[in-house]
């Protein structure tokens, strides 16, 4: 997104302070060929208007400042979910101005358009042979999006949000909470009074955790933003995670995890001790030091609370309806006031649109015009040195495209310029400009209001490329259309429907399967979440069955359950262990003895529930549990990737490898070494380097397609082989599954 500059195409003000909804992009290029704009997430069609044609008439009004404005414009309707509840449904619109060809396969209103479609080509914006477009997020209701109303984060009261959680932790350290040398022995107790307390500065830090690819990274901030200092846990923290969470809070590890990632427990198991600590090594001023992130001052937040001290406000404090900024925020942001060219402590703009421009003499009025054009070079130098301040601001304010109301937004322009003739005659152009490019009456949307939230449009995008929440609709979106497998000895290439089981499956476990991705780190990696799910489908047989259902099977009936379909009672027991259940080391040795024997005889004879006399019938439900409770199904599939690691292969960067297979036709698919590995890891329970030992894995070629489709859905810039080794951005012979 290459985004315009303060004052030609920045968001949000332009150099007369006048608002400016959205940013201007330049389409970049690749090959000689500028790339084509496409919708940023799945939508609905709301508005379209086809490019009017260009012509030569110097009078056209789309001919403005001597050069044509193209005027193809698309808006979407994008209606989704950001976590759990009715607080996390959100309403969003974005729109694509200025066009020069519109490609869009369903032109009607109301069609659904996907993310990644193709919409059309950028077209110019008063710049002879550029290729831009005007590009907006806006929204009526910014408090479901943000989750506040307020300008800042109260981050004194209580927590954060828990309904829509995601990206980076931040905690909240007020004054009171003591800092040390070091840490208590033992990693839970709460109690360091023994230790020698480090001294801090009287005021309140803000300590970020960002884990990444196997880093967790802390970073102290003030309120202002100012970083104070950076520290990073020991290599491959996060990787290692599932571990130091046993080790650390060995009686209910699964809530341990959780406060050690999220600084909190939000799933469904109680933290013991109930007031646990979490020890983390903090920088300071004075050198890096140890505190209790539990503390019970100490409050938590995520960064689907937009916290403030990394910039992000709600500012609605412009309450008139023109087009002039006039928000106190944004003037002392860029410190307009602070010394001041003229001692009003206004502006000519806001003069000539306030009651106090009738009373004013002549040549007062006359004068406007001179400090209207002192004031702006001032806006300038002042936009450069300070316009990234504003870059994470929201702001309610007037829409740019109405048809009506141009001179209550603009009328200021006629009294500033009230005996300038061509001044006059420039506002007439402007104002017949604006118009053909006006569409908001027309597009007449329900829910949103002319006056509404713009957003800042790249950083709305960053932020929520982390959250990662999947709907129902995109979790259908990932099945491929079709997969391989071998029919006595040939192979095939079959369709995959969609049952109703599986439907249901999906309705039923959503909710459970995003908090439980969430919670350990696969929703903000769509490379995670693409080698999950492709495991996850096929293993499920495309979310239909969430249990093997294997009588025949020498380890029934500790059979496959759940989304990875968690086998072998070793790994039934480790999984409820780790959630704090209590299952004794007899039981848990007498099983693995008999899965032995079973494997040995091929009989599942030896592990018949009815062998183990302190195998409970409330263990029993346990099992069951992983195939009917949704927060089992997703959980232990999730436990199962930490302890496993698999996100050490997933955070790899696939590099297709283009393959065929041999059946009633040349079957094509795409491999990747490392999602290979950790298909292996999945299937084997261990990973492996080599091509041949991947190969082994069961279903390894629906596995690889599978995982492509959700790669598909889920990211973008990937390149695949063509048959002549040309890199393609899809798969040879790809089809979207579409709702």
């Amino acid at each position: 997104m290459l985004e315009g500059v303060p004052g030609k195409g920045a968001f949000p003000v332009s150099h007369d302070l006048n608002w400016h909804g959205g940013v201007h992009l330049t389409a970049p290029e690749e090959g000689g060929k500028s790339l084509p704009v496409r919708a940023i997430a799945d939508g609905t069609l709301v508005y379209i208007r086809q490019p009017t044609p260009r012509t030569n008439d110097a009078t056209h009004p789309l001919n403005y400042g001597g050069a044509w404005t193209d005027d193809g414009c698309i808006l979407l309707r994008h209606e989704t979910e950001i976590g759990e509840g009715g607080q996390a449904q959100v309403v969003f619109y974005s729109l694509y101005q200025h066009l020069s060809t519109i490609e869009l396969s369903a032109m009607s209103v109301g069609s659904k358009v996907y993310r990644r479609d193709v919409l059309g080509q950028a077209g110019s914006i008063r710049e002879p042979g550029s290729k831009k477009i005007h590009f907006e997020i806006i929204t009526e209701e910014a408090a479901p999006l943000l989750g506040r109303s307020t300008t800042v984060l109260d981050y004194l009261r209580s927590d954060g949000r828990t309904d829509s959680c995601w990206g980076d932790v931040h905690f909240h350290l007020p004054p009171e909470v003591l800092c040390y040398e070091e840490r208590p022995h033992v990693w839970s107790n709460p109690d360091n009074s023994t230790g020698t307390i480090v001294t801090r500065s009287e005021q309140s830090l803000f300590i970020r955790l960002h884990y990444e690819k196997g880093q967790c990274t802390l970073t102290t901030f003030t309120e202002a933003g100012e970083v104070i200092g950076t520290l990073a846990e020991p290599q491959d923290f996060e990787y290692d995670l599932y571990q130091i969470a046993c080790e650390r809070y060995p009686a209910c590890s699964s809530a341990g995890y959780e406060l050690l990632r999220w600084g909190r427990v939000l799933g469904p198991d109680a933290l013991s001790p109930s007031q646990a600590a979490h020890w983390r090594k903090i920088p300071l001023p004075g050198g890096p030091a140890w505190v209790n992130l539990n503390a019970f001052t100490v409050t938590c937040f995520s960064d689907a609370d937009f916290p403030h001290w990394l910039g992000w406000q709600l500012i609605d404090d412009d309450t008139d309806d023109d087009s002039h900024c006039q928000s106190p925020t944004v003037r002392a942001v860029l410190r307009l006031d602070e010394d001041p060219i003229f001692p009003d402590t206004t502006d000519a703009i806001s003069i000539a649109s306030s009651p106090a421009y009738d009373p004013l003499s002549a040549e007062d009025k006359d004068w406007l015009g001179k400090r209207y054009e002192i004031e702006q070079a001032r806006n300038i130098a002042k936009l450069e040195e300070h316009h990234q301040k504003l870059r994470r601001f929201a702001f309610r304010f007037p829409t740019e495209w109405r048809h009506e109301g141009f001179d209550a937004r603009y009328g200021w322009w006629l009294r500033i310029f009230h005996n300038d003739e061509s001044a006059l005659q420039s506002y007439q152009e402007m104002k017949a400009h604006q118009k053909a490019l006006a569409f908001w009456e027309e597009a007449a949307l329900d829910g949103i209001g002319s006056t509404h939230w713009h957003l800042p449009p790249r950083q709305f995008i960053e932020a929520f490329r982390r959250c990662g929440w999947l709907s129902q609709a995109e979790l259908t979106q990932l099945l491929p259309m079709t997969a391989l497998r071998k029919d006595h000895g040939h192979w095939v290439s079959e369709p995959v429907t969609l049952t109703s089981r599986a439907k249901s499956n999906i309705q039923d476990y959503k909710v459970e399967l995003n908090k439980s991705l969430r919670t350990h780190g696969l929703s903000a990696s769509p490379l995670r979440l693409a080698a999950f799910f492709g495991n996850a489908m096929q293993e499920t047989q495309w979310f239909d069955k969430l249990h093997e259902g294997n009588s025949g099977a020498w380890y029934f009936p500790w059979d496959g359950r759940g989304f990875l379909q968690l086998t072998h009672a070793e790994n039934y027991i480790k999984y409820w262990r780790f959630r704090g259940r209590v299952v004794s080391e007899t039981l848990r040795q007498q099983l693995r003895n008999a899965a032995v024997t079973a494997h040995q005889q091929h009989s599942n004879n030896a592990l018949r529930d009815s062998n183990f006399s302190g195998l409970t019938p409330e263990m029993i439900q346990w099992r069951d549990h992983v195939e009917t409770k949704a927060v089992d199904a997703a959980y232990s599939a999730v436990a199962y990737w930490s302890w496993s690691r698999a996100a050490k292969f997933a955070d790899l960067s696939p590099d297709m490898v283009r393959e065929s297979v041999n059946g009633t036709h040349v079957f094509i698919y795409y491999s990747s070494v490392p999602f290979g590995q950790v298909a292996a890891t999945v299937n084997f329970g261990s990973p492996t380097t080599t091509t041949s030992a991947i190969s082994g894995v069961n279903g390894i070629q629906a596995r690889y397609q599978a995982y492509i489709s959700a790669l598909m859905v889920l990211c973008e810039g990937l390149e695949f082989p063509d048959a002549h080794g040309h890199r393609i951005e899809s798969p040879d012979g790809y089809t979207p599954r579409k709702n």
